[in-house]
């Protein structure tokens, strides 16, 4: 059976809410790294035209927009992971009212 969550979890302070996008931010920046030399890999084909300058850049802004997406939607939960790790140094998270 399902379980749902009837508590609401608790607002985070700034200092929270900086390591959370800071994690995120990691996590996309590693992610792209990865597909970057990810592509290293694979030959390129000069029939079909992928070893122009165009090609790369194009290939570069569609890896740090997939990065990105990848990231904040937590694919690979790495960044949630470093800020469960790294949140505990920080206190609690202060409940924001009013």
């Amino acid at each position: 059976m399902l379980r749902i969550a009837t508590t609401a979890p608790p607002a985070l302070d700034k200092k929270h809410l900086d390591l959370r996008k800071a994690t995120q931010q990691f996590e996309g920046y590693f992610v792209h790294e990865l597909l970057k030399e990810m592509r290293k890999t694979v030959p390129k084909d000069k029939l079909l035209g992928d070893d122009g300058h165009g090609q790369e850049i194009f290939q570069d802004m569609m890896d740090q927009s997939l990065s990105e997406s990848m990231s904040s939607r937590g694919d690979l939960g790495m960044a949630r992971m470093m800020y469960d790790q790294l949140a505990p140094g920080l206190g609690a998270a202060a409940d924001k009212k009013g």
